[in-house]
């Protein structure tokens, strides 16, 4: 388990308040990880050559998904699946428009249709291998469901759209297609980035969300909202696109006492104004307590500014 970076944005100038608080507490469709899931069920229908591109493609990063060579057709469905592979092998962001082109490929590609009891035993046999190397990242899950039920589910997808999770990373800055297909692990698309290593690079932490979201004060132009995220905090570029969308100010403060430090910054319109970092200060334990640990005391500025320090 990681150590928790505890983080408080205060946004003022709000532009638009309820859109603001929407994104905090989550819930509402997610847009890309529905591309993510559709996603992953394109790429095995093209492994498997339930799908074809209308044309001969290369693909070097994994090149077993356009073997099965060029459909035979030009049929709506091969249409919509070359659509679809062309922004997969560009590695598109997952934007609101794309998302929207992206389940619009997956929509006319038919795959919906594709049940498993449909599947030829080739057909199969492929899906079946890659879900046994990636069942944990593909199915969210240290006890993934049986191949046969989670393909049904992809199939299902029309009806059932994942929800947003409270603050999440990748409605500020998108994340990419081909990244989220290979997933937190890696190891399947070759000179693809993990989303582990991706998250980190893009959203400052390996998992791009807000743990324990808490608004903790809401006025007709401010917030201030609590959370914690793994490690470290989230990223600038994160936070300034924050500012750019939803305030003309945010100032972010976080600290995480296992790795002793803390900061402070301060965003304009999209742009890094102020950004600081230090080492937390510290009290003395009790001598007479052996259970006893000291108190953060320092930097005066962290004091009051976040729920806890993290640890």
């Amino acid at each position: 388990m990681p150590n928790w970076c505890c983080n408080r944005l205060m946004f003022s100038g709000i532009q638009n308040n309820d859109a603001l608080k929407t994104w905090i507490t989550g819930g509402q469709p997610s847009r890309h990880r529905r591309a993510r899931k559709e996603g992953i069920q394109l790429f095995l229908a093209g492994c498997a050559g339930i799908l074809r591109p209308l044309t001969e493609q290369c693909y070097p990063p994994y090149p077993q998904l356009v073997s099965c060579g060029a459909a035979a057709d030009n049929r709506p469905s091969g249409q919509a699946y070359s659509a679809w592979l062309a922004m997969f092998m560009a590695g598109a962001e997952l934007d609101v428009e794309t998302c929207q082109k992206l389940h619009q490929c997956w929509q006319e590609s038919l795959i919906c249709h594709a049940r498993w009891e449909t599947l030829s035993e080739p057909e199969q046999q492929v899906i079946r291998q890659l879900y046994q190397q990636k069942s944990f990242d593909w199915g969210d899950s240290f006890r993934p469901a049986p191949v046969d039920a989670w393909w049904d589910c992809l199939c299902d997808g029309e009806s059932i759209i994942p929800a947003a999770e409270p603050m999440d990373f990748r409605d500020v800055l998108p994340t990419r297609l081909d990244i989220e297909v290979n997933a937190f692990n890696g190891g399947l698309l070759t000179g693809i980035p993990s989303s582990y290593d991706h998250y980190l690079t893009r959203y400052g932490c390996k998992w791009p969300v807000g743990y324990e979201a808490n608004i903790c004060f809401a006025g007709e132009n401010t917030l201030t909202v609590d959370f914690d995220t793994p490690w470290s905090p989230v990223g600038e570029d994160v936070v300034a696109a924050l500012s750019q969308r939803y305030g003309g100010e945010v100032e972010h403060w976080f600290a995480e006492q296992g790795c002793d430090y803390c900061g402070y910054a301060r965003y304009i319109n999209g742009e890094t104004d102020v950004y600081i970092t230090d080492e937390l200060e510290w009290g003395e334990a009790d001598p007479d307590d052996e259970d006893s640990f000291p108190d953060v005391t320092g930097p005066e500025w962290i004091i009051n500014n976040v729920a806890h320090f993290g640890g």
